[in-house]
């Protein structure tokens, strides 16, 4: 259903102003979250997933294809915001984006007639398969950096492995740590320094593959038991999730200071860190009485809410933000309010509607 929206100003200590329009079907609203942060906030296509973004404020994820009733991968271009097919292989129906750089090129999965593969896509080439590691048979690419070198796991009957692929060398088996089997590689920066998890001989380990081929070991938070990268810079500061008794906790890892527990929003008991940008500010999902909500996290002002007021005139609730560019563009995923209670579930007597996506732009 789509929701009908007007002209508005709200007065607030955290929220300036909040003025509405709706131009050519995209919603579009201004707002200060926080004290000191404007943001427009602009609705995507609900007709798709989108999920990771690039400087320029392109979008990347997978999105129904009008035609074929089947999901592709998906770019939203940052002058329309409107999704683009990119296809999908030869034998296969299904294609999904997870990583994009600013040159517009993609990495993700697609099936083919016998598995899921490791794809780039790139405007001038189209979309190809990435080998998979010898001897295996699936596989899906999570990162790519501003070179086309792409970052994932290829699997088979050896398990999972971490690969690294270029074009000028192929594709390079990360390892796993001393005591593990297993490995997956999620996100990889412009020095081709490369993050994800791995097993050892001590449990799951979020780890940092170095360029020169190490393998290291980020360790958990205090008390944990394991820990799961998501995301890394330009600076090699790797962002994750460690987990133990007390439940799980967004970290920060640098080299300077190791890991760092980024908190929870108040009244909350766990928390998730899932991206970086070279600015150092983190984003992700805590959460809280009133159910999960989106956050963001900065080394000035700690870990603080992105819904508020605003958001609230929109009518939705920010659960999740799982992307952020160096311009401090965030992509969040929303629920409509009606359908968010205290307990975080939907509503009993309707059926939930599908989250919709939005991208916050700072202002100015």
């Amino acid at each position: 259903m789509k929701r009908q929206f007007r002209r508005n100003k709200i007065n607030m200590t955290s929220v300036a102003t909040v003025i509405l329009a709706v131009t050519a079907g995209v919603v579009t609203l201004r707002a200060t979250f926080g004290e000191t942060t404007a943001y427009t906030v602009s609705e995507l296509s609900v007709a798709g997933v989108p999920c990771r973004l690039n400087n320029l404020g392109d979008v990347a994820g997978r999105a129904g294809d009008s035609l074929s009733g089947k999901t592709r991968a998906a770019i939203w271009n940052h002058g329309s915001l409107r999704p683009t097919n990119l296809g999908n292989l030869g034998g296969g129906e299904y294609s999904s984006v997870s990583g994009i750089n600013d040159a517009g090129e993609v990495a993700g999965a697609a099936n083919t007639a016998k598995s899921i593969v490791p794809f780039i896509w790139t405007p001038a080439g189209g979309l190809r398969r990435i080998p998979l590691l010898p001897g295996d048979n699936c596989g899906q690419a999570f990162g790519i950096n501003k070179y086309g070198n792409v970052a994932g796991y290829s699997s088979g009957p050896n398990g999972r492995k971490a690969f690294l692929w270029t074009r000028s060398s192929g594709v390079h088996n990360l390892g796993v740590l001393p005591g593990g089997n297993y490995s997956s590689a999620c996100d990889i920066n412009d020095l081709d320094e490369v993050a994800g998890t791995s097993a050892s001989a001590a449990g799951d380990r979020a780890v940092l593959w170095t360029k020169t081929g190490n393998v290291r070991d980020l360790g958990t938070l205090p008390g944990d038991t394991s820990s799961e990268a998501s995301a890394i810079n330009n600076n090699g500061d790797v962002v994750g999730y460690s987990k133990g008794p007390r439940g799980m906790r967004a970290f920060l890892w640098t080299k300077a200071t190791g890991m760092q527990d980024l908190g929870v929003l108040p009244t909350g008991r766990s928390s998730r860190a899932l991206d970086i940008n070279d600015m150092g500010a983190v984003v992700g999902s805590s959460t809280s009485s009133s159910g999960d909500r989106a956050f963001i996290w900065t080394k000035q002002a700690g870990m603080r809410d992105l819904n508020s007021a605003a958001s609230a005139t929109l009518g939705v609730v920010f659960v999740e933000a799982h992307a952020i560019n160096y311009r401090g563009q965030i992509l969040v995923m929303g629920i409509t309010t009606h359908e968010s209670h205290g307990s975080g579930e939907a509503a009993p007597q309707c059926a939930p509607a599908p989250p919709s996506t939005f991208l916050l732009t700072p202002a100015g």
